[in-house]
């Protein structure tokens, strides 16, 4: 892909994240001019990654005796059918960990 401003220089696909939210993505950048462009396929990725963030909830941790604990938001809590005492598992995920209740 050539650059648009640069017009004959090839631009490099590159990594990069976005600072305000943490959210890597991928583009293609100008190495003269530092131009960064997008194509359908990065863009869809791109926004697919910030619906996904939009879902997501602000959690609380909280200390409990040696572990720490956190605080479900009640929707979830409702959506996925639980209550005290319920039993789940946790695991780790390539983002962070997962937390699966038990049906």
């Amino acid at each position: 892909m050539k650059c648009p401003i640069c017009k004959n220089v090839e631009m490099k696909k590159q990594n990069d994240v976005m600072e305000q939210d943490g959210i890597e993505f991928e583009a293609y950048k100008c190495p003269k001019c530092g131009e960064e462009l997008m194509n359908m396929k990065q863009l869809k990725v791109l926004a697919d990654k910030y619906r996904q963030l939009r879902k997501a909830k602000n959690i609380v941790f909280s200390k409990w005796g040696n572990s720490l604990a956190v605080r479900i938001p009640s929707e979830y809590a409702e959506e996925y059918n639980l209550s005290a005492g319920k039993h789940g598992l946790m695991k780790k995920d390539k983002e962070g960990f997962k937390i699966i209740p038990a049906t």
